[in-house]
């Protein structure tokens, strides 16, 4: 098999498993809060903290890759990934199951600059097709998890069950990705030629990076508190709530298929602001829904939105700036993390001083927000397209 297919399969598979576990983690949040005694402060630390550990590792991992290519580093990361898993699933303190996050946050540094470096580096003609495909199989595995927590959830102290299986199938990705890297090193893809580092000045690259960091914060904070959310506000069922991070993930999976075949044609900046409007929309339906049909449509469509953002902004990224690809991949990725925490800290501080509805208020200004910007880099690209042709 050749690398190229062999990197997509175990990037797809990496996905997957990343849908798996962290969906496992946020679905199972209510019964962790209660096995661990953790408040809504302390339930955003460590939501929160471990992207503080993902920027070091998004710089650690784009040096490495500067020498070495970007299959060592990655497959580094999953294997910090794997071990942090299983340390998560064996924890039994507030203070130990922190830890594993912010193991698990380092890891995921690592390997996602790694697979966006390779993709560039194995030249893909159509960039934001694949990666809006290859992020397909996290939205999977987003599906899957939840299901699985529903049905082993049945007390709060089996939280840790799920976690425990995505433990045990992490070790073959991590074996196919050690795989990867032999074959790699083999071929002789180290791909290290000396690159002047230096920031891009353009406003659309700094523009792209506002928008991951918004995108980032309100994905992931809303993945992390929606099962909170529809079992302390909306008053579903335990079992019942961890379903709704399924019901985003379905959406997010049907919309990344159908982004991936689309967005080349239809074109990237584009595909942005259509995709903000729809996160728009579908939050604010699920944010004032008066009853689970409500709350699960506009959970779908929130999905639908969320699902090409972020593949279509890396490919934004690169396609754009493939001769200094490992810094403006580091700031983007860094932008992103940045996101992650301030929103997970700020859902978790103003839930505890309020209510969670208040605290996830906070997703929707963010989601607003980031479409003026994206509203903002297709006006801007489609100047400079008009400008090019004149």
């Amino acid at each position: 098999m050749k690398l190229t297919s062999i990197f997509i399969v175990v990037a797809s598979l990496f996905y997957f498993m990343m849908g798996f576990a962290t969906q496992s983690i946020n679905s199972a949040l209510p019964a962790i809060a209660v096995e661990l005694e953790m408040s809504h402060s302390m339930t955003g630390l460590v939501l929160g903290l471990p992207s503080l550990l993902y920027q070091v590792a998004v710089i650690v991992a784009a040096a490495l890759s500067r020498k070495s290519g970007p299959f060592l580093s990655a497959s580094l990361g999953i294997s910090c990934i794997t071990f942090s898993v299983i340390f998560m699933a064996l924890s039994r303190t507030y203070y130990t199951f922190l830890i594993g996050r912010l193991l698990f946050g380092f890891g995921l540094g690592a390997t996602e600059i790694s697979i966006a470096l390779g993709v560039s580096q194995l030249a893909f003609k159509r960039t934001g097709g694949v990666l809006n495909s290859v992020y397909s199989f996290f939205a999977l595995g987003s599906i899957v998890a939840p299901l699985v927590v529903s049905a082993v959830l049945t007390e709060t102290n089996m939280w840790n069950v799920p976690i425990l299986i995505a433990a045990a199938l992490f070790l073959v990705v991590v074996f196919l990705s050690w795989t990867v890297w032999k074959k790699a090193a083999k071929e002789s893809l180290s791909d290290v030629e000396k690159r002047r580092i230096t920031l891009p000045r353009d406003s659309m690259f700094w523009l792209v990076a506002a928008g991951g960091l918004l995108y980032v914060g309100y994905e992931v904070g809303l993945f992390s508190w929606l099962s909170s959310f529809a079992y302390e506000e909306k008053l579903l069922p335990l079992r019942m709530a961890s379903l709704t991070t399924s019901i985003l993930a379905l959406g997010l999976f049907v919309g990344r298929i159908v982004t991936g075949v689309v967005v080349d044609k239809f074109g990237l900046q584009r595909t942005l602001v259509v995709l903000g409007t729809i996160s728009l929309a579908g939050f604010s339906i699920a944010f004032f829904a008066g009853n689970s049909i409500l709350l699960s449509l506009g959970v779908f469509i929130t999905g639908l939105g969320f699902s090409g953002t972020f593949p279509t902004l890396q490919a934004i990224i690169v396609s754009g700036y493939r001769q200094n690809r490992e810094t403006v991949l580091a700031i983007f990725a860094a932008a992103g993390s940045v996101g992650a925490v301030t929103t997970n800290i700020l859902v978790g501080g103003v839930s505890d001083r309020t209510n969670l509805a208040y605290g996830m208020s906070v997703i929707g200004v963010q989601i607003a927000a980031a479409l003026l910007i994206f509203t903002s880099i297709y006006l801007i690209q489609r100047k400079r397209k008009k400008l090019a042709t004149s």
